[in-house]
């Protein structure tokens, strides 16, 4: 059996962060909590998705977090169960300036959204080619290009977007578009074909089974997305 488990993680508040020079976040949590069931040191990679993706396709990277299930990530990557959490919905984001009013989908179009290299949406967004969709390497960058005038909207899962309105560098600029997009897409952990926990996963699956089963991985979840919970109830979008 090997003796680590590598991690791709690309750094995504609340679930991937690098403070005080150590990785933490409920992804970090999770998948340290598994490597300790499977008695392996953990080993984490710290990429952007784009890369992140290329690593568990030629197997340098064991497992990932944050990714959605898909056949073309499929061939090089199964998706373990048990799902380890439900999906949250997809917020849009606007400057707190900005008087257009994105009701529902249909209101995207003609706006310049900002979307992530790699990252999936929901299938609806994702194939269509009619929308101005301009790409950058992570989240926060686009942000950042939101407030400075170069995009109109950026979608952002309801965890990662909460956390962003708290920022102090967008804290106050930053409005949640009207139009919500619920997620039905359960949570699961990536694991690469090519990697040699693949021929190990049935034990990986039973050790997360006992991690789900427990209430473990509720508690980290709900230790870290306390932020999410809380603006979702108040705005009764959950």
């Amino acid at each position: 059996m090997p003796d680590r488990l590598v991690f791709a993680l690309r750094p995504l508040p609340p679930y991937m962060m690098v403070e005080g020079g150590r990785f933490t976040g409920s992804h970090v949590e999770i998948i340290g909590r598994l490597a300790t069931a499977l008695g392996v040191r953990l080993e984490i990679v710290e990429c952007p998705l784009a890369r992140c993706l290329k690593l568990l396709e030629d197997g340098s990277a064991d497992v990932s977090m944050g990714l959605v299930a898909s056949p073309e990530r499929e061939v090089y990557a199964a998706f373990l169960l048990p799902p380890y959490a439900h999906a949250v919905p997809t917020y849009f984001f606007q400057r707190t300036n900005d008087l257009r009013e994105v009701r529902e989908y249909n209101d995207l179009r003609n706006l310049r959204i900002g979307v992530v290299n790699g990252l999936r949406y929901f299938d609806e967004f994702d194939k269509d080619q009619t929308l101005q969709k301009d790409f950058a390497p992570n989240t926060e960058t686009n942000f950042r290009k939101l407030l400075a005038g170069r995009l109109d909207v950026v979608p952002a899962g309801a965890n990662v977007g909460t956390r962003f309105e708290s920022d102090p560098e967008f804290a106050g600029k930053l409005k949640r578009a009207s139009y919500v997009r619920q997620n039905s897409t359960l949570r699961q952990i990536s694991l690469s074909r090519r990697s040699p926990w693949f021929g190990h996963r049935a034990l990986m699956e039973r050790k997360l089974a006992q991690l789900v089963d427990s209430g473990e991985i509720a508690n980290i979840l709900k230790y870290y997305e306390t932020a999410y919970l809380s603006a979702c109830r108040k705005s009764q979008r959950c």
